[in-house]
């Protein structure tokens, strides 16, 4: 049944690719919203691995130089100035990335400058520092094998995964489905279960491929030098902030805030919500610590929602192109909610 949607989705999808149905539905839907690009991680055309997050740099750069012809591509201090101004020629982009990855300064920087490309990036600062995976990394890298994977987790009051059966997005569905289930469960029983996971999965065989590793406090500042880069915190620890207490949630923001200041010698003033999850409890936390903006994972165009809740078109490894144009163009929306 998956597989007949995704391909009816990409059928419906190709159909109204065409660039008049897209310009109309942009120039219709688009006034007065703003598209919010999330992506995580660039890697070269050839570094193979199966993960949605990690997008190969020249589908990255086909995918901004679409941008930057339809669309005013601005940081988030432009895009919340201009957000309401009525009359533009062409609606507005900005692009974010989340988590802090080593891409980012290896594949990204050098694209921001050779395309005058704003970007924001928001920085998990507990992985620069331990030079360690967060979780779901580190289940992503130990999952990379020639052979199939299958994980009964049922005794964890989880499902069963079948990974590698197939290659690419019906491949990751399988990985995106564990790790969701996983942030469904409290830290220490997510904590418990991921060891066990790892556990299970080294006695798979590896393959060698793109290794997932995070910025340094060096590349960090290195980027800072840049003024077409923003930085924005994604908390200390990356957990799933509202299972945590005020207290907690308000030590893991500060921090992160506090070291991305020092590192960059900015202010920092946006915030992304770790796996897009908040509640009000975190919100207070964030308008107490005094971010102006923080983003969400909601799939869609920035429109009405404030500016603590903004939403994000989440882009990766398989997407085909024609997706990407659409969903930036807001022009198959309900397909996404």
């Amino acid at each position: 049944m998956d597989m007949i949607k995704r391909s009816l989705k990409k059928i419906l999808y190709s159909s109204v690719s065409n660039e008049l149905v897209l310009g109309a539905a942009r120039k219709k839907m688009l006034g007065k919203k703003v598209a919010v690009l999330m992506y995580h991680e660039l890697a070269g055309d050839d570094d193979a691995i199966e993960a949605w997050t990690i997008v190969r740099r020249q589908d990255f750069v086909r995918q901004m130089e679409y941008l930057k012809a339809h669309f005013d591509v601005v940081s988030i201090d432009e895009a919340i100035r201009a957000k309401e101004n009525a009359g533009r020629q062409k609606p507005l982009a900005v692009v974010t990335f989340d988590d802090g990855y080593a891409g980012n300064r290896r594949f990204l920087l050098p694209l921001v400058k050779s395309m005058d490309l704003p970007v924001a990036i928001f920085v998990s600062t507990g992985a620069v520092i331990s030079r360690e995976l967060y979780w779901y990394d580190r289940i992503i890298s130990a999952s990379q094998s020639e052979r199939e994977i299958t994980l009964d987790l049922k005794y964890m009051g989880l499902g069963s995964y079948y990974l590698n059966r197939t290659q690419g997005a019906a491949n990751w569905a399988q990985t995106q489905k564990l790790l969701a289930d996983l942030k469904e469960m409290q830290p220490l029983e997510r904590k418990t279960a991921v060891k066990q996971i790892l556990e299970t999965l080294k006695e798979h065989t590896g393959k060698a491929g793109y290794r997932i590793s995070h910025l340094t406090e060096q590349e960090i500042r290195e980027m800072a030098e840049c003024p077409l880069v923003t930085f924005g915190a994604h908390s200390h620890c990356h957990s799933m902030l509202p299972q945590l207490k005020q207290e907690a949630i308000a030590e893991s923001v500060i921090k992160s805030k506090k070291l991305l200041e020092k590192w960059t010698g900015r202010q920092v003033r946006h915030f992304a919500y770790p796996s897009g999850a908040y509640d009000l409890k975190v919100i207070g936390v964030l308008k107490d610590a005094g971010f102006d903006s923080s983003f969400t994972t909601k799939s869609r165009p920035w429109g009405k929602e404030p500016l603590l809740e903004i939403p994000r078109i989440g882009v990766g490894r398989y997407d085909p192109f024609d997706f990407f144009k659409v969903r930036v163009s807001d022009a198959l929306s309900f397909l996404d909610r």
